[in-house]
């Protein structure tokens, strides 16, 4: 009898073992496929960040380099001579005077490519006026609200608006004055860069700056409308006022054109310097931060709950041994 009492208990111990070893090598198992699905999972979050993030930080990269174009422009026109800068302002008022006069027979250049200069009426007088540098580039667009800091340069050719705001020909020049309106152009959604993209944010009353030959101009924003393409007449000037239209497509397939119309204000009483406009909040930046951190928050929950069944499986499976 007491022979087969210890047979008995060491074919219960043998089974006890194989099932203890059985149930390690689920353990293991399961710990490898949750390794597994970690390592897939963080490859598919990576991939997912990347699609996410990368036309922004292409954004920001072209973003950078037009902020520090347009600085270039400043601090070159800065760097003229007193008289020479004062001799640019003032044959770009005349120039305005003469424009204004003539009632503006035709507003933008016929030739959108970026191959073929526009043939306007005084196309070689326009080009010379306000020419700061090699860039063509005659000043510098500021718009705190929405982090816009551009080049101005002369036209409104591709090439011009694939890196930098254009200044629509047939319009003033963007130095004031009574009986002046100045169209400032830019692209949105680009891949490359923000440009005017973000133009539709501006409410009435916001603040935006010109600056040129070592002065800077305020405008608030007083008009917001959407345009046909073909409806000139709005972009003419209006007599005794000073003005600066912001111009940028919109609507499906960019087929409208929103302008964005600003007043001249005098600094500071009415409007603030660029150093105390109320600045951008990065809204679109934030909002792709919490996304990303939603996704990067899901994903490590996920992975970290694999991972922690594994280890808790395999705790309880060593702590039986």
């Amino acid at each position: 009898m007491a022979v087969a009492t210890s047979r008995d208990v060491w074919e219960s111990m043998r089974l006890a073992v194989d099932d203890r070893r059985a149930r390690d090598n689920r353990v293991r198992l399961l710990i490898r496929r949750s390794r597994v699905y970690a390592t897939a999972a963080l490859i598919c979050l990576a991939l997912g960040l990347i699609l996410i993030g990368m036309p922004r930080i292409q954004q920001l990269i072209g973003d950078r380099e037009t902020d520090a174009q347009a600085r270039s422009v400043s601090q070159s026109a800065s760097l003229f001579p007193e008289g020479s800068r004062q001799s640019a302002i003032k044959s770009a008022i005349e120039y305005n005077r003469r424009l204004y006069e003539s009632g503006q027979p035709q507003i933008g250049e016929p030739v959108f490519d970026g191959k073929v200069r526009g043939n306007f009426e005084g196309d070689d007088e326009y080009r010379r006026q306000l020419s700061v540098n090699g860039l063509d580039a005659m000043g510098e667009l500021l718009i705190p609200k929405i982090s816009v800091d551009l080049p101005i340069m002369h036209g409104a050719s591709q090439d011009v608006l694939e890196h930098a705001a254009g200044h629509l020909a047939g319009t003033s020049l963007p130095v004031g004055g009574r009986s002046t309106r100045a169209v400032i152009t830019g692209h949105s959604n680009l891949r490359g860069a923000t440009l005017f993209t973000r133009l539709g944010e501006l409410d009435e009353g916001d603040p935006f700056y010109i600056k040129v030959m070592g002065n800077t101009l305020a405008y608030r924003v007083n008009d917001i409308r959407i345009v046909s393409p073909t409806d000139t007449k709005v972009l003419k000037i209006r007599k005794g006022r000073d003005e600066v239209t912001l111009l940028t497509c919109t609507g499906q397939g960019n087929t409208l054109r929103l302008l964005v119309t600003g007043e001249r204000n005098s600094m500071p009483d009415q409007a603030p310097l660029p150093g105390d406009a109320p600045s951008d909040t990065k809204q679109a930046i934030v909002i792709s931060l919490i996304v990303m951190a939603g996704v990067l928050i899901i994903g490590f929950a996920a992975c970290r709950s694999r991972d922690v069944f594994g280890r808790h499986v395999g705790g309880h499976g060593n702590g039986s041994r």
